[in-house]
């Protein structure tokens, strides 16, 4: 497994529908991409990938396909990694909660 991460796509306005068809397919049969799909708002599509080897250089591959104007890069982190360092420690130590089943009267 690579580096994961979520891109956020903006398409050209210019693009007819048959072109913006065709981009989906190209993406989804690039090996290093997990899915594609169409959304709703600021942006146009959501795009899955495992980056054999940066996010980086992937995300530029994808920048240079023609009628992707904008992408944003999310790239996927550990929860060790999202929180200040100070709070790695304790996290780490945390014993794991289950589930709380009430009891019976």
């Amino acid at each position: 497994m690579g580096l994961r991460a979520y891109f956020l796509v903006t398409l050209g306005d210019h693009m007819e529908q048959h072109k913006s068809i065709d981009l989906v397919r190209q993406l989804e049969e690039m090996p290093e991409v997990d899915f594609v799909d169409p959304v709703t708002g600021r942006r146009d599509l959501v795009i899955m990938v495992d980056a054999p080897v940066t996010v980086q250089a992937t995300a530029n591959k994808l920048r240079a396909k023609e009628g992707i104007e904008d992408l944003e890069v999310l790239r996927v982190v550990g929860m060790l990694e999202h929180y200040h360092p100070s709070k790695r420690e304790p996290l780490a130590k945390r014993e794991p909660v289950g589930v709380l089943v009430p009891s019976s009267v």
